[in-house]
């Protein structure tokens, strides 16, 4: 049985070396596999995952976790334990993973970039992103204005969870960006659920994930409802294989502002205005300072009372995670990791000038 257990675990080592290999070739992947394979697995996933009301994805993930507990567990009892032993149970598992992951939706990470497929302009100046700033504070001003009672009153987004998931995944079936410029993804059953794990999810800093074995997006159903329908339209990115952060974070915006829901357009603005001030705060700290002045007090509330929320599970539990999760982005061609997140940006605001959203 280790024998068999060393010839499995070895695999990864041709694993490796074909996604080192394939990775050059992102048009190939983007062909075959993003807008071909992949679509194929993902709504057969989907349509099997739909079956079950709750998160298959987690369940899977604490079976997985104690199968492997326990295998370990039999180990140590019959004092067969070594470093050899745990060597071999690694890899072996690890393998098996590596395979499933990159097979089930991992590939993604290697496709062509949004911005090459959309041709927009990677790179920004100062003055473009001051201009985009003043004009989303108008955006978020007068959107704010038509749902809070008054310029000062903080927002609660008046629906539930399941219909804010219902409201995103429509509007995809409604994004002319998805459709017009990849009209091989299916639309049909996109899948939101409420993650079974979300304390835990909170304790380390995610807001929600896509579980690439089950391709059901999961929303943290802890974090602060305004920030769900940015959130759960970015999940939803990854399920129909846009893999990094920076893309999914751009696809989110263009869904959430194109949305005919006032409750979506004022999530995807405020979204907006809020990493183009952390890019400007990094620039002309006194040119940030003056905008600020300009946004309705309300705003800023929503932004308070989101960050207080994470602030109040922050952990050193986190940190580590976080690192991991980094060097992970960073293994699979994120070349600046978690650091991605905000680099939306960029596409944020070459979108915003060419098309005046």
């Amino acid at each position: 049985m280790i024998l068999k257990k060393n010839y499995i675990g070895l695999f990864i080592i041709p694993q490796l070396l074909f996604i080192q290999y394939i990775s050059n070739y992102p048009e190939l992947i983007e062909k075959y596999y993003s807008l071909w394979l992949y679509q194929y697995i993902s709504f057969f996933t989907r349509s099997v995952s739909s079956i079950f009301p709750f998160s298959l994805g987690d369940i899977l993930y604490i079976i997985i976790i104690l199968i492997i507990g326990f295998s370990l567990y039999k180990k140590v009892i019959k004092r067969q334990f070594s470093v050899l032993v745990f060597f071999n149970y690694s890899l072996y598992y690890l393998s098996i993973i590596h395979f499933i992951f990159y097979l089930q939706w991992g590939l993604n990470y290697h496709r062509t970039p949004i911005q090459e497929k959309l041709v927009i302009e990677s790179t920004y100046t100062i003055d473009d992103l001051k201009k985009i700033s003043k004009e989303l504070i108008i955006k978020a001003n007068t959107l704010h204005r038509k749902i809070a009672t008054s310029d000062s009153s903080s927002t609660e987004i008046p629906y539930s969870q399941k219909e804010i998931s219902k409201i995103a995944s429509q509007g995809y079936n409604d994004l002319s960006i998805i459709k017009d410029n990849y009209p091989e993804i299916k639309l049909d059953g996109l899948i939101v659920k409420k993650s079974l794990l979300s304390l835990p999810l909170t304790y380390l800093g995610f807001s929600g994930y896509i579980n690439p074995f089950t391709n059901e997006s999961q929303v943290n159903s802890l974090m602060p409802k305004n920030n769900m329908p940015h959130t759960i339209s970015h999940e939803i990115a990854h399920q129909l294989g846009f893999s990094h952060e920076l893309e999914c974070n751009f696809i989110a915006f263009i869904n959430t502002t194109y949305n005919k829901d006032i409750y979506f357009k004022y999530s995807g603005y405020t979204f907006a205005l809020r990493q183009c001030l952390n890019e400007l705060y990094k620039y002309d700290k006194p040119y940030y300072k003056s905008l600020i002045k300009l946004i309705n007090k309300g705003i800023l509330k929503d932004y308070s009372n989101s960050s207080d929320f994470w602030k109040k599970y922050s952990n050193s539990i986190e940190k580590v995670t976080k690192s991991g999760y980094d060097k992970f982005l960073k293994f699979n061609n994120v070349d600046d990791g978690i650091k991605s997140y905000d680099q939306s940006v960029s596409l944020i605001i070459n979108y915003y000038k060419k098309n005046k959203i």
